[in-house]
């Protein structure tokens, strides 16, 4: 929790204020009502599309890493593996919501098997995403990349700072490892009991499937096969994972915003960047990078997200960040992205950072039943 004698930023800029008065602007605002109710309704024929496309992308390039006819193919074929991992985890991301289909067990049963290849317990991952939801970019709360001061990191263990750094800048591929190793399989992350339940659920069915699974592939395979056909695709579709939801959120040009600035509509609407992919990516990523029409209204499917968008920046012209995906923006960010500063509520790196006064280093989390 940030101390109750001082309020962040401490010395504000013109650009901080600016932004505050966009908040300000629409904190009263009923954003859904910007979005046609009939964007709403799911269609499954189209939901099982995306999910047999991103299993036939994951499978068929493990297959081909198999009979690749030299191993300078298999570079390229576990980038392919990866990103069908991550469309398989943006099919899971719709069933988390709902928006997948009419029928919530078969969300859950889809939701299961999308996550399988991440290794993922699907209701562990629900519920932390459902929380970033309710926190987004707040400084306090947010479980989702939330950056540390540089007073807040020196008191970390050395442990705890080679993560913290390491998943800022040179290891940002393994960010959602770490996320995974912090809530994926660790219920006591959760504050209600029922939420507990359900991840010991997920993280039971999750165990038996890749024991059985590992099992029969070590058999037929050895360790090497498990290395190229599992733990390789699996740290392929986490580098997609790990890139693509860092830099939904994360720009030195948006601030993190303390409880005393932050609201939900300013974390629906002012604090996602959206990235614009070629269309061959955005088909198989699910639509994933029109993210702020996601965060405005969830329960949206991911092929309807276009539209909404369109239909947000009718209603709130100027107020979403829009950007045309380059290799050299997700460089800017793990280049300079890393401590939140205290003084101006901007991102800033390891070497500008001077230190601070923010005091708690752990996501805060409500009282447990």
């Amino acid at each position: 929790m940030q101390s109750q004698s001082i309020k962040f930023p401490t010395s504000p800029g013109p650009d901080y204020n600016a932004f505050i008065e966009r908040v300000n602007k629409i904190k009263d605002d009923r954003l859904v009502e910007a979005i046609p109710n009939s964007l709403l309704v799911p269609k499954l024929w189209r939901g099982l599309l995306g999910f047999a496309v991103s299993y036939a992308l994951y499978a068929g390039s493990i297959v081909g890493v198999a009979y690749a006819p030299h191993w300078l193919l298999w570079i390229p074929l576990w980038i392919l593996a990866g990103l069908g991992g991550w469309g398989l985890h943006c099919i899971a991301h719709d069933c988390g919501h709902n928006s997948f289909s009419r029928f919530k067990r078969l969300n859950v049963v889809v939701g299961h098997l999308a996550l399988l290849p991440l290794v993922y317990p699907f209701f562990a991952w629900k519920h932390a995403h459902n929380l970033h939801h309710l926190h987004t970019n707040s400084l306090e709360m947010d479980t989702d990349w939330r950056p540390l001061s540089r007073a807040v990191y020196q008191r970390l263990s050395p442990w705890d700072r080679l993560v913290y750094k390491g998943t800022r800048s040179w290891a940002f591929w393994a960010g959602t490892i770490n996320y995974w190793v912090v809530s994926g399989i660790r219920p006591s992350f959760f504050p209600k009991k029922s939420m507990r339940t359900q991840a010991w659920l997920s993280i039971a069915f999750v165990a038996t499937a890749i024991v059985v699974y590992l099992a029969v592939l070590g058999h037929f395979t050895g360790w090497v096969g498990i290395l190229l056909y599992f733990i390789l695709p699996w740290l392929a579709t986490h580098a997609w994972f790990s890139a693509t939801t860092l830099m939904h959120h994360t720009t030195d040009e948006l601030p993190f915003l303390a409880s005393s600035d932050w609201s939900p509509n300013a974390s629906r609407l002012l604090v996602t960047t959206d990235y614009l992919y070629p269309k061959w990516l955005l088909f198989l990523t699910h639509n994933i990078s029109i993210h702020t029409a996601h965060h405005v209204l969830p329960i949206v499917p991911f092929y309807n997200l276009p539209k909404a968008q369109e239909a947000l920046k009718k209603t709130y012209p100027g107020m979403l960040r829009e950007k045309k995906f380059r290799f050299s923006i997700l460089w800017k960010i793990i280049r300079s992205c890393h401590f939140y500063d205290d003084k101006t509520g901007y991102y800033i790196s390891h070497s500008a950072s001077e230190g601070g006064y923010l005091a708690d280093e752990a996501p805060a989390e409500p009282a447990r039943d």
